[in-house]
């Protein structure tokens, strides 16, 4: 089963945007550098950065456990970060493969009385940015523009296998969701966004798998 929502909307704030002067792609690597405690060299005398957010960790205990007829769990994860953009997962302090990681801890039990064996398999959890252009010439002076595109995709599969390895069950679920971010909008502005995104892709993608485990594997979860 598979879902895919994409809003698009605007985030803007009525705080100071970054300086234009400054490449838009490298104030992000500085600010996820920042949220992950890298270190930044401080020199002269400089006006002090505003107090980054500390966002809540995504997480599935609030939801009802899914116990499974079986006696093992792995978690695959198939999606490998290219290190490359426009994907900035690997920048991210809590990226999506992580986050569904979480799914499985929070969510997954076995009841141990049959021999099976779960796999929960990670297909993708990536997230991007794409640059937008901006309005040309003195029009642009006067209008606000959405300068970036995120949009984070989530992609997972739950197998159960019999003793012998068999197949027994099999559910699948993608989500998809993106949003715009506006020039105005401060690095605050542009962490919250993405965890907003993750989290909303996230939920989504719980939601469908539910039902898909329910529908194709009946005999195997409570």
């Amino acid at each position: 089963m598979r879902t895919e929502i994409l809003p698009l909307q605007t985030i803007s704030s009525p705080e100071s945007s970054p300086k234009a002067a400054f490449n838009r792609r490298s104030l992000m690597r500085a600010a996820l550098g920042l949220s992950l405690g890298l270190p930044l060299a401080l020199t002269g005398c400089q006006t002090p950065e505003p107090e980054r957010l500390v966002l809540p960790e995504i997480s599935f205990a609030h939801r009802p456990v899914l116990t499974f007829a079986a006696g093992s769990v792995d978690t695959i994860t198939e999606f490998k970060p290219s290190f490359q953009d426009p994907h900035i997962e690997h920048l991210l302090p809590q990226p999506p493969a992580r986050v569904a990681e979480r799914w499985v801890r929070d969510r997954v039990r076995l009841d141990n009385s049959q021999p099976n064996s779960l796999r929960v398999v990670i297909k993708d959890a990536s997230v991007i940015e794409q640059d937008i252009a901006k309005t040309p010439g003195l029009r642009g002076n006067f209008t606000t523009d959405q300068v970036a595109r995120f949009e984070v995709s989530v992609e997972m599969a739950v197998e159960l296998r019999d003793a012998r390895g068999f197949k027994v069950g099999e559910a699948a679920a993608s989500a998809k969701r993106a949003n715009t971010l506006s020039e105005k909008a401060t690095l605050n502005d542009r962490d919250r966004l993405i965890h907003d995104l993750i989290r909303l892709a996230i939920n989504d993608l719980d939601a469908e798998l539910e039902k898909s485990i329910r529908s194709y594997m009946p005999l195997y979860v409570q």
